[in-house]
């Protein structure tokens, strides 16, 4: 019973090792294949690890109680406290106090 299947195996063999087009055809499928299945799990991650970034740059911290929540919700579901961006931060301090006034000088050397 088992002839049937040595037989192929055997002719799959001379198909490879003799340079025939089928035998090319053969380690050229095989190369491809073994290319695919390589690269399937490089792709996967590095689809997983943009993902995560994204959702990473889309959570915040509460600064009170610690929780960590989506940005697009106003206030923590945990304690309640409103959050505070870095836009309300800058809407309080004056011009005056957030610009840099830079003075030119003569040196004479």
């Amino acid at each position: 019973m088992n002839k049937p299947s040595s037989l192929i195996w055997m002719v799959l063999i001379l198909l490879i090792i003799f340079p025939t087009p089928a035998g090319k055809f053969i380690i050229d499928l095989a190369g491809g294949i073994f290319l695919f299945m390589a690269l399937i799990p490089l792709i996967l991650g590095g689809i997983g690890w943009f993902s995560w970034k994204k959702i990473q740059s889309t959570i915040q911290t509460c600064d009170s109680c610690g929780s960590s929540f989506f940005n697009s919700q106003i206030s923590c579901p945990i304690c309640g406290k409103n959050k505070t961006t870095s836009k309300d931060i800058l809407e309080n301090i004056p011009a005056s106090a957030a610009t840099i006034d830079i003075k030119s000088e003569e040196i004479n050397l």
